[in-house]
């Protein structure tokens, strides 16, 4: 993410042919996800859940236009450089909740709730987003 141009390319990424039943799909399990969401969820797991949602609405925009990586890191670079409805803002949140996510799965790092509210807002307003991608 450290420049603006719009050019793709990365050793990760892979180039496929468009999967639009795949995408659907994944949009489709995003918002299941958003609506499983509870009010009385540990903060670790609002931070995984906000995540992978995130991650499964950027992966849908990716096999629309045919793209696949395994990578997370790449998957928010291709956000970065190809979701033109995404701030940089909104890019450096999703990288924060990566690191975060990261922190809880590998490291058990913890998640207070005062994370979560201080980004709730803005989380949901890239899962929007994301939605109309």
């Amino acid at each position: 993410m450290e420049n603006d141009d719009k050019k793709f390319n990365m050793k990760d990424t892979f180039k496929i042919s468009p999967d639009e039943k795949r995408a659907d799909a994944l949009k489709s399990r995003a918002r299941e996800r958003l609506t499983d969401i509870k009010d009385n969820l540990k903060p670790y797991k609002l931070v995984e859940e906000y995540y992978e949602i995130i991650k499964e609405l950027i992966t849908s925009v990716m096999y629309k236009r045919g793209y696949k990586t395994l990578s997370h890191v790449e998957l928010i670079e291709f956000a970065y450089k190809n979701i033109k409805e995404l701030s940089k803002k909104d890019i450096m949140l999703i990288d924060e909740l990566r690191i975060k996510r990261n922190g809880i799965m590998y490291y058990g790092e913890e998640a207070n709730i005062e994370f979560v509210k201080a980004r709730e807002e803005s989380i949901k307003r890239v899962i929007n987003t994301l939605c109309k991608v």
